[in-house]
């Protein structure tokens, strides 16, 4: 049960966003600025890693961006141990999946410790990372469950496809209709809408009592509501 409470915090990553971009007092653009701008700490003027465009930046809560991305690696880090590992299906593809993802977690953590502004490397190093690792460990989940569980598997490919095209153009100038910062979102949406979605599904299924769940051995158990 805490483990269906972490996806379903992951919440907590789009009201973290929306707060800090609603306390700018300069002009933002969601479609061109990407969501790290809201975490620069100091109000300057900014060039945009990706685009190479220049904004000047005021975020003055930027500290609840920057622990946003924290408290979502951690939340993301112990969902896929109390949550995720028993309860999704497959072996090798499953494990590489589960992997990825905490490893996108620790990788948020880290994008949270180091704004944009007081670390550009680490952060952009980090949060790439992240992105990365969490669609692709969508796709190896979904890609691990779409025979026994197909509902859950095609829900892990789609949004892990999506999160993907993201990515993809997000990095591919001129960014075509989203812009770069709406492309971003895409990428980094992805993750959190899976978690939150599924977190749901499962809460419906443990509020009957039991839940079955695979381990590697594909042994079935059951967890049961407390």
């Amino acid at each position: 049960m805490r483990g269906v409470t972490c996806l379903l915090l992951l919440s907590i990553f789009f009201i973290g966003q929306a707060i800090a971009q609603f306390s700018v007092t300069a002009p933002y653009s969601p479609r061109d600025q990407s969501i790290s701008a809201l975490g620069i700490t100091a109000c300057e003027d900014f060039k945009e890693p990706q685009t190479q465009q220049l904004f000047y930046v005021c975020s003055p809560l930027h500290f609840v961006l920057d622990g946003t991305f924290i408290i979502s690696g951690l939340l993301t880090m112990l969902a896929t141990t109390l949550v995720i590992r028993p309860l999704w299906p497959g072996k090798k593809l499953r494990s590489a999946g589960i992997s990825l993802i905490f490893f996108g977690g620790i990788e948020e953590v880290v994008a949270g410790f180091s704004p944009l502004n007081l670390n550009l490397f680490l952060h952009s190093l980090s949060g790439g990372l992240a992105i990365a690792a969490l669609n692709i460990g969508m796709l190896l989940l979904g890609f691990a469950a779409v025979r026994k569980l197909p509902l859950q598997g095609w829900h892990a490919l789609t949004l892990g496809m999506i999160g993907m095209v993201g990515l993809i153009m997000s990095g591919t100038p001129p960014y075509a209709w989203l812009g770069y910062g709406g492309w971003e979102r895409v990428a980094g949406y992805a993750f959190p809408l899976w978690g939150i979605s599924i977190g749901i599904y499962w809460l419906i299924q443990l509020s009957s009592k039991r839940l079955p769940f695979l381990k590697d051995g594909d042994h079935r158990h059951s967890i049961r509501l407390t």
